[in-house]
């Protein structure tokens, strides 16, 4: 017994510890995981204050270390955007040191060391270590691979190709660019995902002076330029800078310049290396153009400063051939000497050969001026195997042949996709058929037994009406005993106690007018004559008693033996009367109409008391009418329901005061459906 007390615990602290982990695994539904990758992917780049706010908000939320240390790998990324390079690669460090140090990677574990080789290899880029990068990317791509985070792929592979450009390896640029933009058409990945691979396979054709190509390539981003954020208008339009430079269009180069210059110039706290690269472009096309050398000289000593501080080879080995060439422009031969003292011993190992080949058109330059030609012939001499190395014949077509390939990959892709989406296509319908046939059926038991039910409740409902018609016929009659023999024994007690005439003859038609309308109350429809009597005597009889008002009736047509539901006249005139006439100004008047009228007889009853109009269409609420006119408004709705020609009962206002009620009854109407 004592065993089995001890398996169910030991299974119910199993499972408590199963549930207690499962946080631990299901990382996409974390607070402080969505809330990381937002940053990411979204504005790290573009608002990085408001990123910096939300990481510490995400490592507060962090369940676990491996949610702390997916945070930091994208705090690196923000280090990056701001120059930190060195607490850059410290987190880099911490993230690879704790998910290598894991005996199992799961796909959170891959995509933080893929952000970490990233992120490492662009800082190894920019400090001039090529090959370093070139293996931190490829790692990069391995760990995105093996967490399926195929989508980042393409962003890796686009820096993949920028190290070959610095390693002047032109077709490998190429093959990186097309490998990204394969990536994207296997994914069906948005058009904001190829721009990149666009631009710089721009720019490889630029190098290989394929001018057609670069701008075919241009032209399929350019028309969404208004809809890009500021980084990739940025580098759009400064790949149409350089697209232009290369060809010696200068003025058409330095029209995109502008294009872009002031708006980055106004983000260049938060863009401090694309506004340092816009400087020095701006005083190169100057010197090209011969103006605002003075700017020129300005900015390129900002971009200097700045390349200097983040320690990009590069881009101060590209200012400083500027530099010599704006001391040359200017005529500042001291100057460029010391320049090229300084230059002189500058390692061209990784730099792009078309950064080397402007610096050796400025030095053969130099040495032109200086009368050194046999140093500007060695120059000349060293430039031209470069020259051709670089946009060889070979190297053309083997750039072509990448491009082949990747048109027709891209090809068979789209007719597999095709091919699979015409298959899912036929699944989808099969099954949308099979759907609709279970859901007809179901509609068709469905109303089969909603009928059956409508019949099993009507019948009971018929029952159920039968018998509270019963019961109300038997409480009526009990209920007519005590009226009449209440009548009978007023008249006995006037005719033995007579007053005056006039007060007995009242007391009498009193006991007239009770005993009828007790008549009438029990009759649902009567003829106009028998309520026009009553009208009469409940009229006459008011006036009798002191109410100050006149009552005038015209009636034209033979009209005495028209059904009309009963009191329809009597009770608006009372409402006239009870509430029509209280405080008025002057000496009430009802005036009370009938007159065939086509199909039917039209009966009218105006008075001039106060306006009442509770049937108006700006009233929504039966509620504000008396009991009477309710109880007659609702009597006519369920009879119209019974009769193809119908009851009008119209209550207005009066054209200049009072109330007009307006009724049509049809000769031919039934009331059978009491």
């Amino acid at each position: 017994m004592k065993s089995i007390i001890y398996l169910l615990c030991a299974c119910w602290i199993a499972c408590l510890l199963s549930t207690g982990c499962k946080h631990t695994t299901d990382y996409e539904k974390s607070p402080s995981v969505q809330l990381t990758t937002l940053i990411q992917d979204s504005i790290i780049r573009y608002k990085p204050q408001e990123a910096e706010m939300l990481l510490a908000k995400a490592k507060k939320q962090a369940q676990d270390s491996t949610e702390y240390y997916y945070a930091e790998a994208v705090h690196s990324s923000l280090l990056m955007t701001r120059q930190q390079e060195d607490s850059a690669f410290y987190y880099i460090n911490r993230c690879e040191k704790f998910c290598l140090s894991l005996p199992k990677l799961l796909p959170i574990h891959y995509l933080t060391l893929g952000i970490a080789e990233n992120n490492k290899a662009s800082l190894l880029e920019n400090s001039n270590h090529p090959l370093s990068a070139k293996t931190a990317y490829e790692k990069a791509i391995q760990y995105y691979q093996k967490g399926n985070m195929h989508k980042r792929l393409p962003n890796v592979y686009n820096n993949l190709g920028y190290v070959y450009y610095t390693l002047n390896d032109l077709p490998m640029q190429a093959y990186c660019y097309k490998k990204a933009l394969f990536i994207c058409d296997s994914l069906s990945l948005p058009q904001i995902y190829r721009n990149n691979s666009y631009f710089m396979l721009a720019f490889c054709y630029v190098q290989l002076k394929n001018y057609p190509q670069a701008h075919y390539y241009l032209n399929k981003v350019y028309p969404q330029i208004n809809d890009m954020p500021l980084y990739n208008r940025y580098f759009l339009l400064n790949t149409f800078v350089n697209f232009y430079y290369y060809q010696k269009k200068y003025e058409e180069s330095w029209n995109y310049l502008m294009k872009i210059f002031d708006e980055v110039a106004q983000h260049q706290n938060d863009m401090p290396s694309e506004y340092a690269t816009l400087e020095a472009n701006y005083a190169d096309l100057s010197i090209k153009l011969n103006k605002d050398l003075n700017k020129a000289k300005d900015y390129l000593q900002k971009a200097k400063a700045y390349f200097q501080s983040t320690k990009v080879a590069i881009s101060i080995y590209y200012i400083m051939t500027m530099e010599l060439e704006l001391a040359l422009k200017q005529n500042d031969l001291q100057t460029a000497a010391c320049l090229v003292q300084q230059i002189s011993h500058d390692n061209t190992v990784n730099v792009p050969i078309n950064y080397q080949q402007r610096r050796n058109d400025v030095l053969t330059e130099y040495y032109k001026r200086t009368g050194n030609y046999s140093k500007a012939l060695a120059i000349l001499a060293a430039q031209l195997p470069i020259e051709d190395s670089i946009r060889s014949k070979e190297h053309n077509n083997y750039v072509a042949e990448l491009d082949l390939r990747y048109k027709n990959d891209t090809t068979h892709l789209k007719n597999r996709i095709t091919i699979t989406n015409q298959k899912n296509e036929i699944k989808t319908l099969q099954l949308e058929i099979a759907l609709g046939v279970i859901l007809i059926l179901g509609l068709i038991v469905y109303f089969i037994e909603y009928k059956r039910r409508v019949k099993k409740n009507q019948q009971q409902e018929f029952k159920q009406h039968i018998y509270e018609i019963s019961k109300l016929k038997m409480q009526n009659i009990r209920e007519k005993i005590s009226p009449h023999f209440l009548f009978n024994v007023l008249n006995n007690e006037i005719n033995q106690h007579p007053e005056s005439t006039s007060e007995h003859q009242r007391l009498i038609r009193l006991t007239r007018l009770l005993r009828k309308g007790l008549d009438l109350s029990n009759r649902f429809a009567i003829p106009l004559s028998e309520e026009l009597d009553f009208v009469s005597n409940y009229v006459a009889l008011l006036q009798d008693t002191g109410k100050q008002f006149t009552f005038s009736l015209h009636k034209k047509g033979n009209v005495d033996d028209l059904q009309i539901p009963s009191m329809m006249i009597q009770i608006p005139i009372e409402n006239a009367i009870k509430h029509g006439f209280v405080n008025l100004n002057q000496a009430g008047h009802i005036d009370l109409i009938i007159e065939e009228a086509g199909q039917g007889v039209n009966i009218h009853i105006n008075n001039n008391g106060h306006k009442y109009t509770p049937f108006a269409p700006s009233s929504n609420k039966l509620e504000s009418t008396g009991t009477g006119l309710r109880i007659i408004y609702q009597s006519i709705q369920l009879l119209n329901t019974h009769n193809k020609e119908k009851i009008t009962f119209q209550i207005l206002p009066g054209k200049e005061e009072g109330t007009a009620i307006s009724i049509f009854i049809p000769y031919h109407y039934s009331y059978e459906w009491q």
